[in-house]
């Protein structure tokens, strides 16, 4: 079996958002798959490897809050971008602007979850890139050597101890900050268990085909979403292989 890595992270607020709620935010009970391996790719990411993610420990109790924000219908141009980068001035859009009604601001219900704690226990698996000649020189705390998991998996865990990341960890919305530190196989038994045993239907897996991610040459995968039924026993999700999941999307199992 894979080593596997157990990661304890939580924060005050969390929106796992289901994909067929169209307009307003509502946040799936627990932590998805995707999130969990995008939370693991903010500590360390590397085309050379995919996080496949085992199971997911539900540690608090899944309690809801509903809020409203202000958002906005529309993001910065790429010439915007290039134009306030040369320092030249641009039009700043503010979400919490109400003098203007015309800027795209829009008031948005959100159905979060609040006061969350998991574990996530992940392993590593190589890719069709690993050993392969890099486009970009390693980083700095990259070892010499070949591609292989134990060297990532040291990676990893200096990062975390050190709570070194590449992008601040989140629970599904970038307003809602996750905190880190490495855990054990312990921290996976949930006692005394907070929620009862629970099927939680359909849920998202990832938003992408994950061999297509990392195949050789390829630039960018298109979203191709995926979904599994989860269901909640003893504080823990189990998430099935990518090997089980990827029949929807016509591929060989």
């Amino acid at each position: 079996m894979n080593e596997r890595i157990h990661l304890r992270t939580w924060g005050d607020l969390a929106c796992f958002t289901r994909p067929e709620m169209k307009v307003e935010r509502v946040s799936y009970p627990v932590m998805t798959p995707s999130a969990a391996r995008g939370l693991l790719e903010s500590i360390l990411y590397k085309p050379q490897f995919r996080w496949r993610v085992h199971r997911i420990a539900v540690r608090k109790p899944i309690r809801f809050l509903s809020i409203r924000r202000n958002e906005v219908k529309e993001t910065i141009s790429e010439t915007q971008f290039k134009a306030a980068a040369n320092g030249e001035p641009v039009e700043v859009i503010i979400a919490d602007d109400t003098t203007n009604k015309n800027k795209g601001r829009t008031q948005r219900n959100t159905l979060a979850l609040r006061e969350v704690e998991y574990v996530i226990e992940a392993s590593l698996e190589l890719t069709s890139l690993a050993n392969r000649p890099r486009r970009k020189p390693p980083c700095e705390d990259e070892p010499d050597g070949d591609d292989n998991p134990p060297k990532y998996f040291g990676m990893f865990r200096r990062r975390a101890e050190s709570g070194q990341c590449f992008a601040r960890p989140c629970f599904g919305c970038r307003e809602f900050p996750a905190d880190f530190e490495l855990a054990d196989e312990t921290a996976m038994r949930v006692e005394p268990n907070p929620n009862v045993d629970t099927d939680l239907g359909l849920m998202l897996y990832d938003v992408f085909d994950l061999d297509m991610m990392h195949e050789l040459g390829r630039v960018q995968a298109s979203p191709q979403r995926t979904f599994f039924p989860a269901r909640l026993e003893k504080g823990l999700v189990t998430i099935p292989a990518w090997t089980e999941i990827k029949h929807q999307l016509g591929g060989a199992a």
